[in-house]
This record gives structure tokens, C-alpha cells and sequence, in this order.
């Protein structure tokens, strides 16, 4: 059982989440821990790092008063949210996260970090999860600069396929079903974002950048991307339906110690299994392995499937599929921002799932 099973189902708190790092008091933690732990109370707290990006994560040396932790919450946790100035503009981000902590993770099939408090505030842009601090257990933390071998990128696909399984096609998804809040992928709150980078000058702009000119010219078509958005979306909507994690490239990952995968920076949403399996193999492995192993990690992914119960799709269509959510995943990181990934994550990543398009032919697929 996860540490979260207690977690509340409301997600707003009765006191103020913190907005800035130094907010970040024994006083609050208490508030926070003590909702799900009752009677912990925090006696000293001391902010050890802030690591920057998409959000902040923030760890925090805790010491609690004796005999009020008999469960044994960890002195060392990752207090997750929106710290920093582009924070505003991310905050459904924010909350998806905490809401994957609260609703999905206790019924969910997946190695994910325990989580002790999620919550949203509604008064401001902030929704925080308070985790385990996975450095204090030595995980190993995937480089995206690194790509995977065969038997790691196997053992997460056989992980997603797992967890795809656990909502596949689900009538939860229907109004008043448990997960009916999770957005489809295209949604129009996705449609507006992809719109923004979308913009001749801003895809210009990135075309004209390192990422840029690390892929084919042919794939510089900011006409085709938009109108390959609106087919994958089309396609996504006739398509079987699952929750996924939504961001599986390496920089959201981890690995234990005896090698079992785990799996960070949870973005929950609804769509088809491909545009996930497309995302993680195009930009997990190197562009020489993965011309010779991407046909047999997508039947071992299918075949998880099927052990999980789900009737998979044959392998042509699964691979028709794939091919052309590769595009997907090219999107993303043609037009990550820097502030998010570094241009030599965005770079790499876009650089494989480019060549994987090039050699399968996923745009005139998509045309």
C-alpha cells in the first residue's frame, strides 16, 4: 500500500500552501503532515537544495518530536510544487500531478515515489506533494544523455503495460466515473498550448536552434506539424483509451537498486496506449539500437498486454500506430523550452524520435 492511501479527497487544503521556499516552516510542515499523520509534529525543518525546472523540488531535513511519528515518515522529503516565476502559467500542471497522487496512485500498479501530503490551493497557483526522498534510498535517476539498453526499456514497457491495462477502455472515464476528471491528451487546454509554440516566429525560432538543426529540414514544416496534431488527435479519439503517464522520457525516471523501474513527475492523462510507447522507445534508446530492437520492444509491450487480460492489437496495426505518434513526441521537444529541459536534453531527445520518423516514414503518414 502506498503511504498515500490516507490522503484526502479534498484536495484543497484548510490553510495556505506556500508560494515561496522559506514558507516552507516545522510550523507548515506540521499543518501538512500532521492532515494525513495526526498528531506528527514537525520540531525543526531545514531546506538542504531547491532543484529548479518545470517545478521545484525542494528537500527538506526534518526532525520530529518524539513519540508523535510512530509510522515512521521519513527526516529526509521532497515538498514538489510551483516555486518559481513561470509557476502561474503551469498550475493545471500542478494540479494534475497532486491529483495523480491522491485519486490514482492508491489503486495503480505502478512504482511511483510514496507521497505523505497532495493538495491544491484554490487562492493561488499552487498545488504541492510532499514525497519520499528517493536520493536518501539510492535510487539511480536515468540520464537523458544516456540512452537505455534492451532489457531496461522492456521492463518499463512490460511496467506500462501494466498499468495501462488497469484502465483500459474504463467506464470510470464517463461523467461521474472516479477518474472523469483526467483531460484527454487533446484536449483544448492541450490544443492552446501547442498553439502558443505553434506560432511562425516562435516554431521559426526553434527551427533555428541547435534542436533544429540536429533533425531532417523536412521535418522544419510548421504547416504539416499543426495539421499532424489535428490527425493525431482524430485518431486518439477512435481509438482504445487509457490512462498514461504522459511524459515518460528519461529525465522523468528512475531505476532501484535490483533494477525495477520507477517512474517520476507524473502528468495523468487519457489517451491511446501509442502516443506513450512511441514517446519512451523514440527518445529512451540510441538511434542505431533502436533500428534493431524497436520491433521487438513493441511486441513485448503487447504481449504484456495481453497477459494483463487486454485484447491487444495485432502487431501491424500496433505498428501503424506507433509510427505515426512518433510526431507527438517530436512536438514536444522541438518546442520544450530551456527554462524546462536543457537544449542538449531537447536536442537528443528530438534528435531520436526525428530519425525514427525519417526512417519509417511518419509524415507522409500524417499528410
Amino acid at each position: 500500500m502506498h503511504a498515500n492511501s490516507r490522503l484526502s479527497a479534498d484536495p484543497s487544503p484548510a490553510f495556505p500552501l506556500p508560494v515561496v521556499p522559506q514558507d516552507i516552516t516545522a510550523e507548515w510542515l506540521t499543518r501538512a503532515l500532521g492532515s494525513t499523520h495526526p498528531g506528527l509534529v514537525v520540531e525543526r525543518a531545514e531546506i538542504r537544495d531547491v532543484l529548479l525546472g518545470t517545478s521545484t523540488k525542494i528537500r527538506v531535513a526534518i526532525d520530529y518530536r518524539a513519540g508523535t511519528n510512530p509510522e515512521g515518515v521519513p527526516s529526509s522529503l521532497i515538498v514538489k510544487g510551483g516555486f518559481e516565476e513561470h509557476s502561474p502559467m503551469l498550475a493545471p500542471m500542478y494540479l494534475n500531478e497532486i491529483r495523480y497522487y491522491r485519486d490514482v496512485q492508491p489503486l495503480a500498479d505502478l512504482r511511483t515515489p510514496a507521497a505523505y501530503f497532495a493538495a491544491s490551493d484554490p487562492s493561488s497557483h499552487q498545488s504541492i506533494v510532499i514525497m519520499e526522498d528517493l536520493v536518501a534510498r539510492d535510487v539511480i535517476f536515468c540520464n537523458p544523455l544516456r540512452p537505455q539498453s534492451y532489457d531496461a526499456c522492456a521492463w518499463r514497457l512490460r511496467d506500462l503495460a501494466r498499468y495501462h491495462a488497469q484502465s483500459w477502455n474504463s467506464p470510470e472515464f464517463a461523467p461521474g466515473g472516479r477518474w472523469d476528471w483526467v483531460r484527454n491528451r487533446f484536449s483544448t487546454h492541450s490544443s492552446v498550448y501547442n498553439a502558443r509554440y505553434l506560432k511562425p516566429d516562435v516554431w521559426d525560432h526553434y527551427m533555428a536552434s541547435p534542436r533544429g538543426a540536429a533533425v531532417s529540414v523536412t521535418l522544419h514544416d510548421r504547416d504539416w506539424m499543426e495539421h499532424a496534431l489535428g490527425r493525431l488527435g482524430e485518431i486518439d479519439a477512435v481509438s482504445d483509451t487509457c490512462l498514461i503517464h504522459g511524459d515518460t522520457h528519461l529525465g522523468n525516471l528512475y531505476v532501484e537498486q535490483d533494477g525495477a523501474p520507477g517512474f517520476l513527475d507524473m502528468q495523468v492523462t487519457r489517451s491511446n496506449w501509442a502516443l506513450e510507447i512511441a514517446y519512451h522507445i523514440g527518445c529512451s534508446i540510441d538511434v542505431a539500437d533502436r533500428r534493431r530492437w524497436e520491433s521487438g520492444l513493441l511486441e513485448t509491450y503487447l504481449g504484456a498486454l495481453r497477459q494483463e487480460g487486454v485484447a491487444a492489437p495485432g502487431f501491424d496495426e500496433a505498428w501503424l500506430a506507433y509510427v505515426r505518434a512518433l510526431a507527438y513526441g517530436y512536438f514536444i521537444f522541438v518546442i520544450n523550452e530551456v527554462r524546462f529541459q536543457t537544449e542538449s536534453v531537447n536536442t537528443a531527445n528530438g534528435s531520436r524520435i526525428a530519425a525514427a520518423m525519417i526512417d519509417h516514414g511518419t509524415k507522409a503518414l500524417l499528410s
